[in-house]
């Protein structure tokens, strides 16, 4: 046993004791970066199945009175409010998918032929002057300047 604590294994443990700690920081390490991964999946799926759950509402909705899904259609005034207030739902909404996913180009590039399609159908109500107080200037400024490509 004297072998091991020989003065002249002390450099070799010494030796030893660094390359472990390396391999043990650079373990720590691997498992941040695996955590973080991890994590940023994790938002993305929650992000997704939040927007799902809002648009599945959304959609309801429009099944209980499909008069909401046609803009231009001749309303009583209470459909006329009713519409009003759907298409406000709406473009919170689209707000909501803009703010989640606009760091996310995969998110994004899933929610967008959902932003695409309703903004075809609720433009004109968001264009409203009336309307204008209601979003944040950068989103309505990333609406105005969108030509709706595929990103």
């Amino acid at each position: 046993m004297d072998i091991f604590f020989n003065s002249d294994y002390s450099t070799m443990w010494a030796a030893l004791g660094t390359l472990v700690q390396g391999f043990a920081l650079i373990m720590a390490i691997a498992a941040l970066i695996y955590s973080m991964t991890t994590f940023k999946k994790s938002l993305q799926t929650s992000h997704y199945t939040e927007l799902d759950s809002m648009y599945f509402d959304l959609l309801k909705t429009v099944l209980e009175k499909p008069h909401l899904n046609n803009p231009i259609a001749t309303r009583s005034d209470d459909q006329k409010i009713e519409y009003d207030i759907y298409a406000f739902m709406v473009w919170n909404f689209l707000e909501a998918i803009y703010d989640r996913c606009k760091h996310d180009k995969h998110l994004f590039s899933t929610w967008y032929p959902v932003i695409d399609a309703e903004n075809r159908k609720h433009r004109e109500w968001f264009d409203h002057p009336d309307n204008k107080h209601k979003f944040k200037a950068k989103f309505r400024d990333w609406i105005l300047n969108n030509r709706f490509e595929q990103p």
